[in-house]
């Protein structure tokens, strides 16, 4: 009988530890920015003005999701200004881990591998709830020297269709492109009256580019040197012969959106602006 007690309450002990954890990640759970780039990106909305806002290589970007916890481990998704590839928005693809029964006394989690962040060596994730705060710590060693990010969270849910989105670009495409516009073309004839860009880059209310995802890159850092924002759209990532378009994105002074024609800049590599394929306006 006694034997039976124990098993009881270690089981027990573990379902409500469980519980408690789960709680507590709820509080933090949602997208957040580093610090660093999101004073700069609120200001700009531009990766080309925001490029050394932030270490290209660092995750600039964490998804923290309380349902993506199994057995007490943790999936972090997070993003890098500087990657080439365009991920399914899944739970287990550009991730570290944390295990959330091992946390120090001081409040710290040790992380997996984090690429070029802690590459070869440690680092850490701690929050304060009560301060609605988040930190990334790698300790000097390995040649590495001692680093801190903080985040600021801005976005707390996530909608049941899209519960992994990539931080990153869901960000950069909330503050650039996410809305409803009249689409016109460079005529100003009216294409559509509904043209959408959802949260999730789903676009909608125009036939040529219907149910492609739209992304507002960020990858700027190598070969010749990027000279205008980028947006692409992409009808399907995960097959080889997708299609693609791709168009150099302006502000215009009426606060309207301008998607430009991609030029080949011979003089020095870049890309370069050429004329107006469509312009947004905001409804």
């Amino acid at each position: 009988m006694k034997h039976a007690i124990k098993i009881f309450l270690f089981f027990f002990s573990i379902f409500c530890f469980a519980q408690n954890v789960s709680k507590e990640i709820k509080t933090i759970e949602g997208i957040w920015i580093a610090e660093d780039y999101y004073n700069s990106f609120e200001q700009t909305k531009s990766a080309i003005k925001s490029k050394n806002a932030f270490n290209l290589n660092y995750p600039v970007a964490l998804r923290i999701n309380s349902k993506d916890i199994k057995n007490g481990i943790l999936n972090i998704g997070y993003s890098e200004l500087h990657d080439h590839n365009i991920y399914p928005e899944v739970s287990n693809i550009s991730i570290f881990k944390i295990n959330l029964n091992k946390k120090d006394s001081i409040g710290y989690y040790k992380t997996t591998d984090i690429s070029y962040f802690n590459y070869e060596w440690i680092s850490y994730l701690r929050w304060n709830i009560d301060k609605n705060s988040l930190t990334l710590y790698r300790p000097k060693g390995n040649g590495l020297e001692e680093y801190y990010i903080k985040y600021k969270r801005v976005e707390s849910k996530f909608r049941k269709d899209y519960l992994f989105p990539n931080p990153l670009y869901y960000y950069t495409r909330n503050k650039t492109l996410s809305g409803n516009y009249t689409l016109k073309d460079n005529l100003g004839n009216i294409l559509s009256e509904n043209f959408t860009i959802g949260d999730n880059g789903i676009v909608s209310g125009f036939t040529l580019l219907d149910n492609f995802t739209a992304y507002f890159s960020t990858d700027i850092y190598c070969g010749p040197p990027a000279i205008n924002d980028l947006v692409m759209f992409f009808d399907d990532i995960l097959i080889e012969e997708k299609e693609v378009f791709y168009f150099l994105y302006k502000k215009n002074e009426n606060g309207n959106i301008d998607f430009h024609k991609r030029l080949y800049n011979k003089e020095n590599g870049s890309d370069k602006l050429g004329e107006i394929i469509y312009e947004l306006v905001k409804n």
